[in-house]
């Protein structure tokens, strides 16, 4: 492990632990910023005393071993986000999608439900929507997704021209249903690939869309109560707003692909309201996605 000081040891001891800490209190930005930096590079080593500085006396100590460990989360999820394997063809299976979605949401905000919490949900609207769908015809199943997304559920679009993360994050619209077009297209893709459906996102200006896959394809709209559109009604929309190549505006995104729209979503809603690393952890999330 790498330290800034050759005097410091791979292993602090408990009084090295607790000096530095304090020194979090301290009235001098330097020192601070050194404490820190010490401590991060401490890493799992300091995570116990980090704790219980998070609750010390101090409220310059508190803020401080609560800010430190904030970001040693952070950079968990970066790298256990590094680490996904994420299919390429917008057809893979749901976990690995969802789990990305979770830790790019957990990079803006604490408090966010694991992966399992949300999977329970969304697999159990699945799992009817299986038994529902079965020996039916591709547009009857769109319409049943619709029905259970948009009609059961209450999932409906939200002001996603200056997006608040309340309206982007997918733990927060499964809460009040209410969402911008990417995390309603992500909810519609999840759970249409656990009920056995093959489904991709479909990525329009300013819009976003699912496909269900079959001999006829069918696209829905999310954000509009998971209504079926047609390839002519999105053609009409794409040259009304001056984008001529229709075919490229309609392809199947990867899942990477998905999730770096829902990335660049959260980094405008965190700019709405600054959040304390956010957009430097999701750039370096970004950069991952793209560089893959």
């Amino acid at each position: 492990m790498t330290h800034s000081s050759g005097s410091s040891p791979a292993s602090p001891t408990p009084a090295q632990l607790a000096s530095t800490i304090a020194l979090l209190g301290d009235d001098h930005g330097v020192v601070v910023a050194r404490a820190r930096e010490q401590l991060l590079q401490w890493g799992a080593l300091a995570e116990a005393s980090l704790h219980e500085g998070a609750e010390a006396e101090s409220l310059r100590v508190r803020a401080g071993c609560r800010a430190i460990l904030r970001t040693m989360a952070v950079q968990e999820c970066l790298r256990r986000f590094g680490s996904l394997r994420l299919g390429r063809s917008g057809r893979s299976p749901a976990p690995p999608l969802l789990e990305g979605t979770v830790l790019l949401s957990k990079m803006v905000r604490t408090f966010v439900p694991d992966a399992a919490e949300l999977t329970a949900l969304l697999r159990r609207e699945a799992s009817e929507l299986r038994a529902a769908c079965a020996g039916r015809s591709l547009p009857t199943c769109a319409r049943m997704l619709a029905e259970r997304l948009h009609g059961r559920l209450g999932l409906r679009g939200g002001d996603h021209k200056t997006p608040d993360l309340e309206n982007v994050m997918i733990d927060r619209v499964l809460a009040h249903r209410i969402g911008v077009p990417v995390t309603l297209s992500l909810v519609y893709l999840l759970v249409a690939r656990w009920a056995g459906l093959s489904v991709a996102g479909v990525a329009m200006p300013d819009h976003f869309l699912v496909r269900l896959h079959g001999v006829r394809p069918v696209l829905v709209d999310p954000f509009h109560g998971g209504r079926t559109v047609t390839k002519a009604d999105c053609a009409r929309f794409l040259r009304a707003n001056g984008h001529d190549q229709v075919r490229d505006q309609l392809r199947d995104l990867s899942d990477r692909e998905v999730l770096i729209h829902y990335l660049r979503a959260l980094r405008r809603a965190a700019g709405q309201r600054p959040v304390a690393d956010a957009q430097v952890s999701l750039g370096r999330a970004l950069a991952l996605l793209e560089t893959s």
